[in-house]
């Protein structure tokens, strides 16, 4: 039998919403007509819960700092012996 309280959810409610930013429930709750101004989603008007991903893109595309480019691999210095030339 799955335990459904472990199990990862596509969409959230307002406290997930509000936990996901990192805000007091209360404090979502009032600044949410600025969020949303400023294109966070609103509530799924069927399931009236948010849709984590839809959130989870806002956020992304708020990011100041781009994703650091992965590091170079490291080459190794060619060795050349000269006593097999």
């Amino acid at each position: 039998m799955r335990d459904f309280a472990t199990v990862e959810t596509a969409c959230g409610d307002i406290s997930w919403a509000a936990q996901f930013l990192g805000m007091s429930k209360r404090r979502f709750s009032d600044r949410r007509r600025n969020l949303e101004a400023e294109g966070f989603p609103k509530r799924d008007p069927l399931l009236n819960i948010y849709i984590k991903a839809d959130v989870e893109a806002w956020l992304e595309n708020r990011r100041t700092v781009p994703e650091a480019a992965p590091p170079e691999p490291a080459v190794e210095p060619m060795v050349i012996d000269f006593n097999e030339l």
